[in-house]
């Protein structure tokens, strides 16, 4: 229930447009030395690309303002040239996990920019070098979903690839698929009263306290590995 609501509310901020005057009330709070001239400079260098109108009104989605606070974050917080920043920016259009030069971590609401991002099964062989049969057996055991692909199943088909070295097929990742849908499910059920208060701060809220999980779980799994593997070495 909660990833459903939370899909409904990415489609529907994705969907509305915005004027200058609107994104300059939505940013100016944080940043206030942003201006209609700052934001088409970030235009003319390929930062942001609003819509136009018949009449030529640039038109804002929710996801261009993101962009926008995204850039102006790494500005004001990271020190980092427009050149860093639009790499850091094309990893997140590419589904790549960005880093960043100073080695902090990566705000996760920047991930965001991740989702509106799609492939094609040939944008997603070439990518990652997956074969079609490899696809099939991950669709059938859920690890990838059905084209057109996202962020995620780029990432999943980079490591199936990587295992096929060690005789480790999709078909021996059922555990590790449910394994990861039980920890989702715990998550969803943290998060879930956050966004039922729908508005921008719970949205955030509920991303943080999401990643602050997700990083713990990790923790745990790696040690829980660690130490089998730590046997074995020595």
């Amino acid at each position: 229930m909660a990833s459903a609501t939370a899909a409904n509310l990415f489609e529907a901020r994705q969907s509305k447009l915005f004027n200058i005057g609107h994104v300059l009330a939505e940013l100016n709070k944080d940043f206030q030395d942003l201006s209609p001239s700052k934001l088409r400079f970030l235009e003319e260098q390929g930062l942001v690309s609003p819509q136009r109108t018949a009449s030529g009104y640039r038109k804002f989605t929710q996801l261009d303002i993101e962009r926008i606070r995204i850039v102006l974050e790494l500005q004001r917080d990271q020190y980092l040239p427009l050149k860093v920043i639009r790499a850091y920016l094309a990893d997140l259009d590419a589904g790549k996990q960005p880093s960043l030069p100073s080695g902090a971590s990566v705000n996760p609401q920047h991930l965001r920019q991740a989702r509106s991002k799609t492939f094609t099964k040939i944008e997603l062989i070439s990518e990652t070098a997956i074969t079609d049969a490899l696809i099939s057996e991950a669709q059938d055991v859920n690890l990838i979903g059905q084209e057109p692909f996202e962020s995620k199943d780029v990432e999943i088909a980079r490591a199936i690839v990587h295992l096929q070295r060690f005789g480790i097929a999709p078909r021996h990742l059922r555990g590790l698929k449910a394994s990861a849908d039980r920890e989702i499910g715990i998550i969803e059920g943290v998060v879930a009263p956050v966004l039922s208060k729908n508005d921008t701060a719970n949205r955030s809220r509920a991303a943080h306290y999401a990643a602050e999980i997700e990083n713990q779980f990790a923790s745990i799994r790696a040690e829980l590995i660690r130490s089998v593997i730590g046997k074995i070495d020595g």
